[in-house]
C-alpha cells in the first residue's frame, strides 16, 4: 500500500468508527450502539450485547469457557450501567502499492484504543478516549474526551470539550479518500489527510435528535489542530488549513426515515470558515438484516488546494457473521497548474467475518490508479474489542 499507510499502520492511534452500513442494515442510528451521539468510539451497553455472542465459533468451543462465562456477567458496564469501557486493537497485514517503497508482506499495529464513559447523572455524561502509539500524521491526537449535557426527553443535547467535529459519516476504515488528498504527489504522512484519523478540536456542538428520523447539529470550533495541516499548491507554495485561533463552523444533517424494511439514508455536513470549506453530501438505502447500498461525496476548497472524491460502496449481510463488500472510490485534485493533475482510484472487494464473539477479520483486494502508479494487492486486519 502506500507509504500513508504505511505511517498509518505503525502509528497506533486510530478512531474506531461506526459504518453508516449498520445504521442501514439495523434501522437504528449510530448513538443506539455508540456513547457519542455522532457514533464511534466507546460502545454502549446496547452496542456490546448486540455483538457479544455474534461469532462463527464461541469461546467455549476453544477451552474458554470461563472467558466466556466472565464477561456475560460483567458486560461493558459498571455502577449500575453509570461507567462504560471498552477497546479497540487492530492488526494490519499488507503489501505496499507504491513502487517507490519495498515490496514484501508487513504486518503493523494499526490501533490500541482505551474508551470509557461516565454518567453519574442522566443530564451529565463524560466520554473520552487515549491512544497509544506515535502521532504521525498532522492534525491526529493522543486523546479526546467531551463533557454531554442533556437537560431532558425532546431537548438538545451540548456536546464541549475536544473531540472530532461533525464532519460526514464515521467510517472505520482509515483508507476512505473522503478525508484525504488524492493522487500520489501527497503520498507523505505530512500532506496525506484533511482530517487525520483520532483528529480532534477544541469545541462546542448542539446536537438534537429526538425524531425517529432526524437529527441535526451546529457548533464552532477552535482552528487548533487544522493550522498542522499545511496544503501545497502547483507552485511549491505552502498555508495551513487555518489559523489556530480561527473560529471554525461546523454545521451536519442526517435524515434516515423507514420505510417498513427499508431505511433511507441522506444527509450532509459543512465544515469551514473564511479560509476554507469542507462539505459532505451522502445517501444510502437498506434492506434491514439484508443488505445496504451508499455514496458520499465530498469536497474540500482553500487558497492553497481544491479537490473533490466520492465513494460508493454495496454491502451484503450473511449469516449474521460475514458481510462482503464492495467499494468504489475516486477523488482529485481539481487546482489548475497541476501536471499531471494528482488523483486516486480505488477498487476494493473484501469482507467482514467475525470469527469469534469481538473478534473480526477483514481480508480485502484493493486496486489502486494514481497519476504515478497502478497496482492491485491483498491486506488483511485483525479486529479485537470490547
Amino acid at each position: 500500500m502506500h507509504l500513508r499507510w504505511i505511517c498509518l499502520t505503525m502509528s497506533i492511534p486510530a478512531v474506531c468508527g461506526a459504518i453508516p452500513q449498520f445504521v442501514l442494515l439495523t434501522g437504528n442510528r449510530c448513538s443506539a450502539c455508540h456513547a457519542f451521539p455522532q457514533g464511534s468510539g466507546l460502545r454502549s451497553e446496547l452496542g456490546w450485547y448486540s455483538l457479544h455472542d455474534v461469532g462463527l465459533l464461541r469461546w467455549h468451543q476453544l477451552g474458554l469457557g470461563t472467558l466466556e462465562r466472565w464477561w456475560e456477567r460483567a458486560g461493558n458496564s459498571l455502577w449500575d450501567g453509570r461507567l462504560l469501557f471498552g477497546i479497540d486493537a487492530r492488526l494490519q497485514g499488507f503489501e505496499s502499492h507504491n513502487p517507490a517503497y519495498a515490496s514484501g508482506w508487513r504486518l503493523f499495529p494499526m490501533q490500541g484504543a482505551l474508551h470509557v464513559g461516565i454518567s453519574p447523572i442522566k443530564a451529565l455524561s463524560l466520554r473520552a478516549t487515549l491512544n497509544g502509539g506515535r502521532l504521525v500524521f498532522p492534525g491526529q491526537q493522543r486523546w479526546s474526551a467531551s463533557l454531554g449535557i442533556y437537560p431532558g426527553h425532546g431537548m438538545p443535547e451540548l456536546q464541549l470539550g475536544f473531540f472530532r467535529p461533525a464532519v460526514g459519516l464515521h467510517y472505520d476504515d482509515h483508507t476512505m479518500l473522503l478525508s484525504r488528498i488524492p493522487g500520489a504527489q501527497f503520498d507523505s504522512p505530512q500532506q496525506t489527510y484533511l482530517l487525520a484519523p483520532n483528529f480532534a478540536q477544541w469545541g462546542a456542538l448542539l446536537q438534537w435528535a429526538s425524531l425517529s428520523w432526524l437529527a441535526t447539529s451546529v457548533g464552532v470550533f477552535r482552528g487548533g489542530a487544522l493550522s498542522a495541516v499545511v496544503l501545497r499548491n502547483p507552485r511549491g507554495e505552502s498555508a495551513p488549513v487555518t489559523a489556530a485561533t480561527a473560529p471554525v463552523g461546523n454545521a451536519h444533517l442526517w435524515l434516515t426515515p423507514k420505510l417498513g424494511s427499508w431505511t433511507l439514508s441522506l444527509g450532509g455536513s459543512w465544515l469551514g470558515n473564511r479560509d476554507f470549506w469542507l462539505a459532505h453530501g451522502f445517501a444510502g438505502i437498506g434492506w434491514h438484516d439484508h443488505g445496504a447500498l451508499w455514496a458520499e461525496y465530498s469536497r474540500f476548497r482553500s487558497s492553497s488546494l481544491h479537490r473533490w472524491a466520492v465513494t460508493a460502496e454495496i454491502d451484503l449481510w450473511l449469516w449474521n457473521v460475514m458481510m462482503p463488500y464492495a467499494r468504489f472510490e475516486h477523488g482529485r485534485v481539481s487546482d489548475s497548474g497541476w501536471s499531471p493533475a494528482p488523483y486516486t482510484t480505488h477498487l476494493v472487494l473484501g469482507a467482514q467475518l467475525f470469527v469469534l464473539p469481538f473478534v473480526e477479520l477483514r481480508p480485502e483486494y484493493r486496486w489502486a490508479d494514481t497519476e504515478g502508479y497502478r497496482s492491485g494487492r491483498v491486506a488483511l486486519q485483525l479486529h479485537v474489542f470490547y
